[in-house]
């Protein structure tokens, strides 16, 4: 057996920011270096945890607890989701691997409670920035902004300060400057400024 680089406790605690990074990622779309390097933290912390023959129930609640606290910032279910994820969350870390190598409760359970309650509070800023994004979306009608990646026919855009998903009914780059035709909700239509 090859032996980690890092102790359960540290590779765990890596799992755990990384995941909280590619949260923030999909929280607000568009940023990439909160997902590169919450993607880099991840894989190094599972991998590190997979050295020590994690066990399959083990494996089987942080998974599900990663996926119900996902849920959390996606949908918002008033916590319900968060409770659910955080104490998946640390019992799959306290019984992921068995024998001398165990992850500590003393770790497991303050990271998990701490994972819990920041997850809560962004799916708390996630449901209040889409009940504003709502109303805001209809008054950006006429608005100038910027193309954050490929449309073609859907992507991302910066306008007014804010990220928003968007379809155009023709290609625009990277960069180029949009037009904003209508509103449907949370989604924007645009077309290139100069067409």
């Amino acid at each position: 057996m090859l032996s980690p680089f890092v102790s359960p406790d540290l590779a765990f605690l890596l799992v755990i920011i990384g995941a909280l990074a590619i949260y923030w990622e999909l929280h607000a779309p568009g940023m990439i270096a909160p997902g590169l390097l919450g993607a880099s933290a991840f894989v190094i912390g599972v991998w590190n945890l997979s050295q020590d023959n994690p066990t399959w129930y083990g494996t089987v609640l942080i998974t599900l607890a990663l996926v119900l606290l996902a849920v959390e910032i996606k949908v918002y279910t008033h916590m319900i989701s968060g409770f659910a994820g955080s104490v998946a969350l640390a019992i799959g870390a306290i019984l992921l691997i068995r024998g001398p190598h165990s992850i500590a409760p003393s770790v497991a359970l303050p990271l998990a409670l701490s994972f819990g309650i920041i997850t809560g509070f962004l799916g708390t800023l996630a449901m209040r920035a889409r009940r504003n994004k709502r109303m805001v979306g209809e008054t950006l009608v006429d608005e100038v902004g910027s193309a954050r990646t490929e449309i073609n026919p859907e992507g991302t855009v910066f306008v007014r300060g804010e990220y928003w998903h968007a379809r155009s009914p023709q290609p625009i780059h990277i960069g180029e400057a949009i037009y904003v035709i209508e509103a449907r909700g949370m989604e924007l239509v645009v077309r290139p400024l100069n067409s």
